[in-house]
């Protein structure tokens, strides 16, 4: 009983970080609206904004690479801790491990898809195109994935040309 109660703010501050971290995901994109709106784009266009907001954000807090950041960060502020902060900073730890290992993005896919269909069959009167949403972080994921191997083929390329080049 005493363990449960030591891992206290550990099990707190890990179950906060998942939720503030899942609410970004799917509550974002409603400032951006507001912000387009303020600037004077109609609200087609502001719509837009929002979309392509939402898809940037869903990237963003869904890619491992900026948990990763977070959890290196992390690991140096707690080797100098003691005490409770040592066991907040172990509890962020702990939820930021956690988001790395859900499968994220096929979370957010799911959500997306199911809201999609629920607009198509009547279930919601009204949802965001998140069809958009959903094609645009396809498509940026895809990239980023392949592009290394994509770069590296087209430098291979490029040596090669310039011996073609001085045969001719």
């Amino acid at each position: 009983m005493i363990r449960i109660l030591k891992a206290l703010p550990l099990l707190v501050v890990a179950a906060a970080v998942i939720y503030v971290s899942v609410y970004i995901c799917i509550d974002n994109g409603g400032w951006a609206y507001i912000a387009a709106r303020l600037a004077g784009l109609e609200k087609k266009y502001a719509g837009n904004v929002e979309l392509i907001v939402i898809a940037a954000q869903s990237i963003f807090f869904t890619s491992d690479w900026f948990y990763r950041r977070i959890g290196m960060f992390l690991d140096r502020r707690i080797e100098k801790s003691k005490g409770l902060n040592h066991q907040i900073y172990l509890g962020y730890k702990t939820g930021i491990a956690c988001l790395i290992a859900l499968p994220k993005r096929t979370i957010l896919f799911g959500i997306y898809l199911l809201l999609i269909v629920l607009e198509s069959i009547g279930v919601i009167d009204q949802a965001k195109d998140y069809a958009v949403v959903v094609v645009f972080i396809i498509a940026i994921d895809r990239v980023a994935k392949i592009w290394p191997e994509e770069r590296e083929r087209l430098k291979e390329f490029l040596s090669k040309a310039g011996g073609y080049i001085k045969k001719i």
